[in-house]
């Protein structure tokens, strides 16, 4: 009808017109509808991720997520999503008015408050988890310490376990008390409470950190984001509405429009009909096409819906059987994909895309691989196309496996060409030979030739393997850095699938430590049976295995007479059972013993024999055999004997001399200190002697010395003792005697033998005898001092007329008689209640606030008034009552100490000065424990403080003696640093923890170089060793200023504090803040 009223040349024109309006007021209609697509759908995207972020958040808060991967992506897509909401361009804002926009900006705001809390929640939750776990690692510590707090403690760990999934306010006071009644336990060793606290510090720290999640929680769902999301959800609805009435009207137009292209459109049909026939030509070569390809293919429309496959995408995906057919979509074939399907890169990086558009491999299973590859149509479909690579990966990963055998083989591997040019080394042979890869490929292995084979060798080698043999054999090789060492090869020819060599592989090991085995096994061979010492080794049961030549010429047994004895049949029995008890319990522990011992030979005689021993272990540290050398060290003996007794004994008249002299009296002291029996010691010159020697000789002085000698002795005891100190000058040492009187009568005696008529080489001499006597204990207790008062005295008697004795002076007498006084008052200062501790404080150079106090002694004499420590100290070391004035200065300061703490006056520590003499008297670690069990006090606040000249012993036992006192909790320091002992390697063998500096040191600082510079490297060496530093006599400001900028940890002396009573002391711990007046 159209045509007829048109006619047929103006039909098309005006089906073209219409056509083109229709499309134009639909693409209108159709965009308005698609904005409202994208509008709904941009908000369903806000409102499903703004309930996936809290889906997270409440899954973190609940220690349910722990990896925080997916609240990362969801805030990102949260801000994406943002920016295109706020896009003018990409969403409605900014195009359906004021109210629409102000009700995106307020739902947005809500969302970021959302996102900033969500932060401080992964933070807060992280910390909470972290405390959490790792309570249970620091439990494990108290379980070795005391098994009924590691039940307690783990019973509160399982509530608090219970608290963090629950936040129960019953179980939370639970917890609470469980904790403090854990804190009440303070009768842990130092070390053991510092776990315990931090247990509890840590599970605190746990509850606190999940009431502070719990807030952000409460905080996050307070934010208001799902109600300002539903009113922008009506604000846009409402709009729509508007919009969709507009379109109606628009759509009856179209219709009207539509019924007029009808009638054109049979028309159309016609055409398409045929356009159709061909499209189904073109679709089944296509088909066809398709179908023959080696390659798995796939073809989906631009709704990710299948169109086409051939049989090999089948094959390749078994499992998506009948699913594979035209119209299933993609998503719906993905998900039937097994869990072990994997998706990577080329490099092998995991690919969680399931349809990447590139280039990527495919593992199905593990045993196959596909190369794939996703790529999209001008339309918007995708092509799929897999190809099977199993059989190349496969081959690919053998020679992977090869590569690292060879990468990580002990052995060094080289291969070379047919010419020996280096192609290969592994890193193997780069650390043994120091070459590099890159130094050593292209090189020809004779760079390592340390040029100690010869040319037939290497010609020999050469023939072996151009001729297609394995060669075995040692490189005496040459290091990069010069070094020579030994190498074990074997040198193999490598065929192609032609049979012909093409290479040479060389495996060789570093064998110069074998080398050096041997070396040494034959030197030890050679020593054994060459050297002078006798050898034998038993076995783990002490049977004789094998003795050397040694062993036979010393003691008179072959090999084959002892081989299998027990080494008693050498015993001599001198030696106790105890002897030998302990000589193998030190075996056993330390693994050698060394010692004198008398053994006896074949024919009887015994000898003394200086004998090593030592233990031999096998791999699993059991003992397997003992090795025992000895030599025969009679001559030694005899030797020392001789040198012993010219050491001790004059020469001429075989008296004891000065130095054998000064032993026996420092033994007769200390006996007769222990029994409390008197000595007397006589000093006696002779008179007149020099004119004897002047006239007659020195051969009739020497004769005239040893006939005095025997005169003497003839008026002594055996157990006292006659020496010749020098001269003419003989020194009588009386034991056991109970009257001064008594050493008066022996040396009357003396003087009336001594005075009688010599008869030397027919000629009558006649000399006479002056006599000092000295006393102990009256007159003195120590050997040099009763040696200087007798001569003294001696002197006293020439002065007065010669051959007469003399006692000690009485003005001595008064001095020792003053001194005894001091000692007997001393000894009752204890019981009297004299003694009064002052404290001296010690300030952190920082803040000087006090942190610590030095324990001062001080003495109130009720006659004598306040006496100095300089003069009552040394005398209680001397008499040995400073043990007990010691003990009663600890147990004092500590509790006075503690008393400071419970009155709240701070963590104040205090330091104690010990001595080397209160160690002789017995002072141990168990004495400072008990004082800090009854006092109250932790050894964390207690300093023992010991000299730097007490240290110059360096022994065992006073490492072990300071180590003992570390163990209970207490520090070490170093009093007067610097002035006593010459070497400093002390400080890594003490257990030391702080360094005092001398007031010596510091009196002239800051002007004094020389002091400046030695305190400045005093410093540095406690930094470098991690020890603190304790100023002592800092009494100006410009001293306190540069020990605080040199580094000095901690200040002491009067501009800080003198020492002062505990009350007064008390008033300045608190309130300290500079200088105490």
């Amino acid at each position: 009808m159209i045509q007829h009223l048109l006619g047929p040349r103006r039909f098309l024109p005006f089906l073209f017109i219409a056509a083109a309006a229709v499309v134009l007021l639909t693409s209108l209609w159709v965009k308005e509808a698609d904005q409202y697509a994208k509008q709904s759908d941009l908000l369903i995207q806000m409102k499903e991720l703004d309930a996936r972020l809290d889906r997270d958040v409440l899954r973190v808060i609940s220690f349910l997520l722990v990896q925080y991967d997916p609240l990362v992506e969801t805030t990102k897509r949260l801000r994406k999503l943002e920016e295109k909401a706020k896009d003018p361009k990409l969403s409605f804002y900014e195009s359906k008015g004021k109210r629409m926009d102000d009700a995106i900006d307020t739902y947005w705001a809500s969302v970021a408050e959302k996102l900033q809390l969500q932060e401080r929640i992964k933070s807060q939750a992280a910390f909470v988890r972290n405390g959490i776990h790792y309570l249970p690692v620091a439990v494990q510590d108290l379980k070795e310490i005391d098994d009924n707090v590691y039940e307690e403690v783990m019973v509160l760990l399982n509530q608090l376990y219970r608290y963090n999934l629950s936040s129960s306010k019953t179980e939370l006071s639970r917890i609470t008390e469980q904790i403090d009644v854990l804190k009440l336990l303070n009768d842990l060793p130092s070390t053991h409470q510092n776990t315990l606290n931090n247990i509890i510090f840590h599970m605190q720290a746990n509850l606190k950190g999940l009431a502070q999640l719990n807030q952000l929680e409460a905080r996050y769902l307070s934010v208001p984001s799902h109600q300002q999301f539903e009113t922008l959800h009506n604000i846009h609805e409402t709009y729509q509405a508007e919009d969709t009435r507009q379109s109606r009207q628009i759509s009856m137009v179209l219709s009207v429009i539509i019924l007029f292209l009808l009638m054109g459109l049979w028309q159309l049909l016609r055409k398409l009909d045929t356009a159709r026939q061909v499209a189904e030509q073109s679709w089944n070569r296509l088909h066809d096409a398709v179908g023959s390809l080696s390659e798995a293919f796939a073809l989906f429309d631009s709704d990710e819906q299948l169109v086409l496959h051939n049989n090999k995408f089948e094959k390749f995906y078994p499992w998506l059987g009948d699913r594979l057919q035209k119209g299933v979509s993609l998503k719906e074939l993905l998900s039937r994909n097994p869990i072990a399907f994997e998706r990577s890169t080329l490099d092998g990086v995991k690919i969680e895309n399931e349809m990447p558009l590139e280039l990527y491999l495919e593992r199905p299973d593990s045993h196959r691989w596909y190369l794939a590859s996703n790529n999209r149509t001008t339309e918007g479909g995708l092509v799929c196309v897999r190809t099977d690579i199993t059989e190349s990966k496969k081959a690919e990963l053998e020679l992977r496996k090869l590569s690292r055998a060879l990468e990580q083989s002990p052995a060094s591997v080289v291969i070379t060409n047919t010419d020996g040019i280096i192609e290969y080394v592994n890193p193997k042979f780069e650390r043994i030979s120091g070459y590099t890869a890159s130094e050593a490929i292209g090189q020809n292995p004779r760079i390592m030739k340390s040029g100690d084979k010869s040319p037939e060798e290497y010609k020999e080698m050469w023939d072996t393997i151009t001729a297609g043999k394995e060669w075995r054999g040692n490189f005496h090789n040459k290091r990069k850095d010069g070094s020579i060492y030994w190498e074990s090869a074997s040198i193999s020819p490598l065929r192609n699938e032609q049979g012909e060599v093409t290479h040479f592989i060389a495996v060789k090991e570093d064998v110069t430590a074998q080398k050096r085995a041997e070396d040494l096994l034959r030197m030890n061979a050679t020593v054994f049976d060459t050297t002078t010492e006798g050898i034998m080794v038993t076995d783990a049961d002490n049977r004789i295995k094998t003795v050397n030549p040694a062993f036979s010429r010393i003691t008179g047994y072959e090999a084959r007479e002892v081989v299998g004895q027990d080494p008693s049949i050498l015993s001599s029995g001198r030696q106790e059972k105890l002897f030998y008890q302990e000589m193998w319990e030190t075996v056993s522990h330390q693994g050698h013993w060394s010692g004198e011992i008398w053994n006896r030979r074949k024919d009887g005689s015994v000898y003394p024999q200086w004998l090593s021993i030592a233990s031999i272990k096998d791999e699993k540290s059991r003992v397997s055999e003992y090795v025992a050398i000895f030599s025969d060290i009679t001559q030694r003996k005899e030797n020392e004997e001789q040198i012993r007794y010219q050491a001790n004994y004059d020469a001429l008249t075989g008296l004891p001399n000065r130095s054998l002299l000064q032993d026996r009296l420092s033994q007769a002291i200390m006996s007769a200190g222990r029994e409390g029996w008197g000595l007397a010691l006589l000093f006696i010159d002779l008179d007149k002697f020099k004119v004897v020697n002047d006239s007659f000789g020195h051969v009739i002085g020497d004769e005239l010395l040893q006939m005095v000698a025997v005169r003497i002795k003839a008026c002594v005891r055996e157990v006292d003792t006659v020496a010749r100190f020098g001269g003419d000058e003989f020194v009588v040492l009386l034991q056991d005697i109970s009257e001064p009187e008594d050493a008066a009568k022996v040396a009357s005696k003396i003087i009336g033998t001594v005075s009688e008529v010599f008869d030397l080489s027919s000629r009558e001499i006649f000399v006479g005898a002056s006599i000092g006597i000295t006393l102990y204990p009256e007159d003195a207790d120590t050997p040099d001092t009763l040696l200087q008062n007798a001569d003294m005295a001696m002197y006293l008697a020439k002065d007065t007329g010669r051959n007469r004795f003399q006692f000690f002076t009485a003005k001595i007498q008064e001095q020792v008689r003053v001194r005894q006084s001091l000692e007997h008052d001393l000894r009752q200062a204890l019981k009297r209640d004299e003694f009064e501790l002052y404290y001296q404080p010690v300030v952190d150079a920082d803040n000087e606030s006090i942190i610590s106090v030095e324990a001062l002694l001080r003495w109130h004499h009720p006659q004598l008034g306040f006496v100095a420590p300089d003069t009552f100290i040394p005398l209680a070391e001397e008499i040995g009552l400073i043990g007990k004035i010691g003990m009663w200065i600890l147990h004092t300061g500590c509790r006075q100490v503690h008393e400071w703490h419970q009155a709240g006056l701070g963590d104040i520590e205090i330091a104690f000065n010990l001595s080397g003499r209160q160690r002789e008297l017995g002072l141990t670690a168990n004495d400072i424990s008990l004082i800090l069990r009854e006092t109250g006090l932790s050894g964390e606040f207690l300093t023992l403080e010991i000299t730097e000249s007490e240290l110059i012993e360096d022994t065992a036992e006073e490492i072990t003696w300071l180590q003992s006192f570390k163990n209970v909790g207490a520090k070490l320091s170093i009093d007067d640093f610097g002035t006593g002992y010459s070497s400093l390697s002390y400080l890594k063998r003490f257990p030391v923890d702080i360094l005092k500096i001398d007031r010596a040191f510091v009196v002239d600082l800051p002007d004094h170089q020389d002091d400046a510079s030695l305190v400045e490297a005093i410093v540095a060496i406690a930094k470098s060793l991690n020890l603190k530093l304790v100023a002592e006599g800092v009494e100006t400001r410009a001293q306190a200023e540069f020990l605080k900028k040199i580094g000095c940890d901690y200040l002491q002396g009067y501009y800080f504090g003198k020492p002062m009573p505990a009350a007064e002391l008390a008033e300045k711990i608190s309130v300290v803040t500079g200088p105490v007046p």
